[in-house]
């Protein structure tokens, strides 16, 4: 190299010393803060905690049991594993049952005469167990009781105390309906009065075996919105309460039953579901309805009250303080279908709604796209000839409030208002109480 191009000795050292200053500088300024004038400690920060990241909530877990069952599959359950896709039923059609079903097995009415007391016990606590038989798949009774002792021992709970016609769940036309949910358990989608009455009897509960049909099996969706939409979409869910307002998935009931202070999670009262089944056979057939059908009734009776076209329920004696004399008056239709009776009993509401709902044409909507063909309605005609529907309707309107007892002393099958009427007012059947034996 040429001499004339080396640096100086001091400008090679200058840059030199420059570069070391400015590295050690952090470490003069380090040492110089190790301590305060006063000899304190070095203020050093807090070290810094990485909290772990968050895990997301794991799922429940699924009931496994019915997870590869498919529509049409028949399964024998317990009633407390069935969980319910509406929030209310009609309290007065399960007090007819429970009222029924429980005859006074000590009645003093025909003790003189033991072949109509048994006559009496088959048409009350016999008829437990042919609804039994009949919704569980196993067609009717095989006989009716032959003695008072056959009914004493007789208990739902004990299968061995009577016999049905065919095995139970062999005869799936009557049996009712379920889905099985994203998780796994069985969502019911027809039945809730039937098992409801049957968690409410004594010999029935929450463990009593029953039989219901897989109508759907939506296990593949992965999560509760995905299958209440689902459920939505197919209508197979009813998210009104007892007042008819609407209610999130999240506020249906929890478990069958009737509601009470003493188990939480029963299902509400809606009062006109309870009309709507006493006009059955009077303003509708209930043969191959859809899902909630007399849901849809009831909330089309709603609406034509609020129009002023139909007295509320508040117009008519249907519940305490009215007596049960009151409430249980006849209402009639005659032949030319003009009223007569009481105009304010629980009968009379029977009455007036069946005539509204009658007065439908077939392709009249009752609820979105549902019409009244669709929902089972009833042609009323005047001048009926006898053996027509009008002629049973008629008839059947009339025995609602009818008692059990014939006029020449004999038992008979008493009306449904009857019965639920005086469940509500009375309890169980039994003497001394306002049974009235």
């Amino acid at each position: 190299m040429n001499p004339a191009f080396l640096p100086p000795l001091e400008l090679v050292r200058r840059p030199l010393w420059r570069t070391l200053g400015i590295a050690l500088l952090p470490l003069a300024l380090a040492a110089c803060d190790s301590g305060s004038s006063t000899g304190g400690n070095a203020l050093v920060d807090p070290p810094v905690v990485t909290p772990p990241a968050s895990e997301e909530p794991a799922p429940p877990p699924r009931n496994t049991a019915y997870l590869d069952r498919k529509a049409g599959d028949v399964i024998k359950v317990r009633i407390e594993e069935l969980h319910p896709t509406q929030a209310a039923i009609g309290y007065d059609q399960v007090y007819y049952k429970l009222g029924r079903w429980q005859g006074d097995l000590d009645r003093p009415t025909w003790a003189h005469d033991p072949q109509q007391q048994l006559d009496y016990l088959n048409r009350t606590i016999g008829k437990k167990f042919d609804d039994y038989c009949e919704d569980m798949g196993g067609t009717e009774r095989a006989q009716k009781f032959l003695s008072l002792a056959e009914v004493q021992a007789a208990r739902l709970d004990q299968p061995t105390t009577y016999l049905c016609k065919d095995p139970l769940g062999s005869q799936t036309e009557n049996l009712k309906t379920v889905v099985v949910g994203w998780d796994g358990n069985l969502y019911l989608t027809d039945g809730h009065h039937t098992f409801s009455s049957l968690r409410e009897i004594p010999d029935g509960g929450p463990k009593l075996p029953v039989w219901v049909k897989v109508s759907a099996n939506y296990s593949d969706l992965h999560d509760a919105p995905a299958f209440w939409d689902r459920m939505s979409e197919e209508k197979q869910v009813w998210l009104r309460d007892g007042q008819n307002q609407p209610i999130t998935v999240e506020q249906l009931p929890t478990r069958l039953g009737l509601a009470n202070d003493q188990e939480a999670g029963g299902m509400q009262e809606d009062r006109y579901r309870s009309l709507v089944y006493f006009t059955r056979d009077i303003a509708y057939k209930n043969g191959n309805l859809p899902e909630y059908a007399e849901f849809l009734w009831g909330d089309w009776l709603r609406r034509q009250a609020a129009a002023g076209q139909l007295p509320g329920l508040d117009a008519y004696l249907m519940a305490p303080p009215a007596t049960p004399e009151q409430i249980l008056a006849a209402s009639t239709l005659n032949k030319a279908l003009q009223t007569g009776g009481s105009d304010t009993s629980y009968a009379a509401a029977v009455r007036d709604a069946s005539l509204k709902m009658s007065a439908l044409q077939d392709t009249d909507l009752v609820f979105e796209d549902r019409d009244a063909a669709a929902l089972g309605r009833i042609t009323l005609e005047a001048d009926a000839a006898s053996g027509s529907v009008t002629k049973t309707a008629r008839d059947t309107l009339e025995e609602l409030p009818r008692n059990d007892v014939k006029s020449d002393g004999s038992p008979r099958g008493a009306g449904k208002l009857w019965f639920a009427v005086n469940y509500r007012h009375c309890g169980k059947p039994a003497s001394g109480t306002c049974w009235g034996w």
